[in-house]
């Protein structure tokens, strides 16, 4: 997966949780937005972190442009 795709991955997690919480509705917008930003900035590494069925962390992290 390429860093724009992982980024607005992401950000659709995000946008995701924040229509599943309402109590924390602002925190994963903001959230979402970062990760649109960072979709549209050039360069760098990305580290994605997922969370599996048991909320174990699954890291994942991408060199590509």
């Amino acid at each position: 997966m390429d860093r724009k795709t992982a980024c607005l991955t992401q950000a659709a997690a995000c946008r995701a949780k924040a229509e599943a919480d309402p109590v924390n509705r602002d925190y994963w917008v903001d959230e979402s937005i970062k990760w649109l930003e960072r979709a549209v900035e050039t360069g760098g590494r990305l580290m994605v972190i997922f969370e599996d069925n048991e909320g174990q962390p699954r890291a994942g992290s991408s060199t590509e442009r």
